[in-house]
């Protein structure tokens, strides 16, 4: 056997060095991106960044080229990195990193000056399996950073999966609101509704489980469909939830000898909110946005919640895009403007992204072999910038999967 010592001592070596070459040479051999001025002037896209995906990877592109956090770390160290892909998540890992262990579901935290707190659920990142009724509350303080944890059971039945949208804490009772879905056969789900759960973290016991909104209700041949608006700001103090109600007629129609329910038209929508500490509910009423959500939007709508202001973007081809901003505390309109932008993207490509910020419309565009970006001023109309995505050594982009849109403070 000793003249095998040899061979068995090189044979681990060689692999262990070919596998770092592999890693090594892959890694200089990465093409990298850059977000290239087309029109306009390249300091009116600071801060701009291009959510994209190569090989697995998540990176974001600018005027500066492309940054990805994982790129140069080790094996192990790219899995969590790439677990706690959202800013937010990642500047927790560096205050925090033991709290933050096995906890990456930026929906589910809550921090504010004095707290940060999880909301954990059994087998969220497992669909196909069964979810206990079992959450898991962890709290640390930000002052001592002392942490304790406990758990709590809710009343969800075995075939549902629940998906925590928010969490909220204030003076010792924390608010978690779920969707709450049915699986009948994995992978459809069928949507149940909203519960929100008060937690006392005193007494670590759940006070309160409560469904506050129907995902689907139908009468009178009227089929009513809710969906929950997610904000930006995901981690903070928030007063309110907010959500997407659409009435539509229903029918009766024939389908390969099947009579099922079909969609005839748009009766109603409307923006409902929920106010989580009072558990009222109110509608966002006024004309402009009334009118504004009952367009006939063939590319369809993008809604979005940040700093108490709704912001909505209706895109089309065919006629002027549609901006409205509200402000959900007040409940007014504190903008309303008409973009006609139907040449730009007859130029550029289909909007596969939008995004409101300040006084700008940004613009994730495809239809040509490079994602390009366009930022539009709201107050003129004026189109500010237009950049394309492209390799810094020029050669073909290839495949790259743009799929929204940052802003760097």
């Amino acid at each position: 056997m000793k003249r095998y010592w040899l061979l068995a001592t090189l044979i681990p070596f060689c692999v262990i060095a070919m596998g770092t070459y592999y890693v090594s040479g892959t890694g200089d051999q990465k093409p990298e991106y850059v977000l290239k001025t087309m029109k306009g002037s390249e300091s009116d896209a600071a801060g701009l960044q291009i959510k994209v995906n190569m090989d697995g990877i998540t990176a974001a592109v600018s005027t500066k080229g492309s940054e990805s956090d994982v790129e140069q770390l080790s094996y192990l160290g790219r899995l969590d990195a790439e677990s706690y892909y959202e800013d937010d998540l990642k500047r927790l890992v560096k205050e925090h990193r033991s709290f933050m262990r096995g906890k990456n579901d930026v929906n589910a935290f809550y921090e504010d000056d004095q707290v940060l707190a999880y909301v954990g659920t059994e087998a969220h990142n497992d669909v196909s399996k069964k979810q206990s009724n079992q959450l898991t509350i962890s709290i640390m303080g930000k002052l001592d950073e002392e942490t304790s944890s406990f758990q709590v059971l809710t009343g969800k039945k075995n075939d549902e999966y629940i998906n925590i949208h928010d969490v909220q804490v204030k003076d010792q009772i924390m608010k978690v609101l779920v969707n709450r879905m049915r699986t009948d056969k994995y992978p459809q789900f069928y949507h149940v509704g909203y519960d929100m759960y008060t937690i006392d973290l005193s007494n670590k016991s759940l006070l309160k489980s409560e469904q506050i909104l129907a995902a689907e209700t139908q009468s009178n041949e009227i089929r009513t469909t809710t969906w929950f608006i997610s904000g930006n700001a995901q981690i903070g103090p928030s007063g309110y939830a907010i959500f997407d109600s659409s009435e539509n007629k229903i029918i009766d129609k024939v389908v390969e000898r099947q009579t099922v329910k079909r969609n005839e038209g748009l009766v109603n929508r409307e923006i409902r909110v929920y106010d989580i500490w009072n558990g009222q509910w109110r509608t966002l009423q006024s004309e402009p946005l009334h009118s504004f959500l009952m367009e006939d939007n063939s590319m369809g709508m993008s809604i979005q919640y940040a700093n108490q202001e709704l912001s909505l973007a209706a895109i089309s081809e065919s006629k002027d895009t549609h901006v409205m901003v509200v402000n959900v505390a007040e409940n007014r309109v504190i903008r309303d403007v008409q973009l006609p932008l139907q040449a730009l993207q007859k130029e550029w490509g289909r909007v596969n992204y939008s995004l409101v910020e300040k006084d700008r419309l940004y613009l994730l565009m495809s239809g040509r072999p490079k994602p390009a970006a366009v930022i539009v001023e709201l107050q003129t109309g004026n189109t500010l910038y237009q950049g394309e995505v492209e390799r810094k050594d020029q050669n073909s982009i290839g495949y790259i999967n743009a799929n929204g849109i940052k802003i760097q403070k």
